[in-house]
């Protein structure tokens, strides 16, 4: 049992707060991973039914199934990823059955929040002259995750905290989450292309099990920032209060 609380809710900037995460991930690698590779077994189901099917009107209703339940499984592993981040300040390891019971547990107000945000950007979106709302929206939502599983938000809540989570910081978040993603990113597009040759089985579990080893480190990065940006927020409201 972990008996010392881990300190999240502090200022970081970029290079901190990636060192952060990635010695909050290194020391606990296993139950991190574990709660991640949920999402392994559907990543190499898609590969491997991507070559196995020949019709292409029945590839394409396997392809959007199993895209649609990869998108569960993996907003599922997410939130349970928090939940483990809300173990470690609390003093406890991480564990993946109470991960998924938080994960379960507020799934369907998770995916709610995230429904609303998907249709208003998507619309957005599409008008063209509505893209740059659309870029400006997305951004201000990019810690609905965060609200919903760690401030224990609903649908509507989610949405209005982390906007105002990002006032004032909307560049300096932007900025930092296109780091983040790169960082989570470009690993997994490397070894793609390494095993692009190899069999399908082979180069699907690979990409499944890497995709699986660089969500938690996504994961716990984004909440650092949400920490920042917060702490960020307080000080500037606090001294004016």
């Amino acid at each position: 049992m972990r008996d010392e609380r881990v300190a999240l809710r502090q200022r970081r900037d970029l290079s901190q707060l990636i060192e952060a995460a990635a010695t909050l991930y290194l020391q606990n690698f296993a139950p991190f991973f574990l709660i991640a590779a949920v999402v392994v077994p559907l990543g190499i189901a898609a590969a491997v039914f991507q070559t196995a099917i020949e019709d292409d009107t029945a590839a394409i209703i396997v392809a959007g199934i199993i895209n649609l339940a990869q998108a569960a499984v993996g907003l599922l592993a997410g939130a349970a990823i928090l939940a483990g981040l809300a173990d470690l300040e609390a003093g406890r390891s991480p564990d993946f059955s109470r991960a998924y019971d938080a994960a379960f547990a507020r799934f369907w107000t998770l995916l709610g929040a995230i429904l609303r945000v998907v249709a208003i950007v998507l619309l957005l979106a599409v008008t063209i002259v509505g893209l740059p709302w659309a870029i400006r929206q997305g951004i201000r939502w990019l810690f609905i995750e965060q609200a919903v599983m760690l401030e224990g938000a609903n649908a509507s809540e989610a949405l209005r905290h982390s906007s105002d989570t990002v006032i004032g910081s909307w560049w300096r978040t932007l900025g930092i989450s296109l780091v983040l993603g790169v960082i989570a990113g470009v690993p997994g597009g490397i070894i793609a292309a390494v095993f692009s040759l190899a069999p399908v089985l082979v180069s699907g579990t690979v990409n499944a099990v890497v995709s699986a080893a660089l969500l938690p480190f996504a994961a716990i990065a984004t909440t650092l920032l949400y920490f920042d940006l917060r702490v960020r927020r307080a000080e500037i409201i606090e001294p004016a209060a």
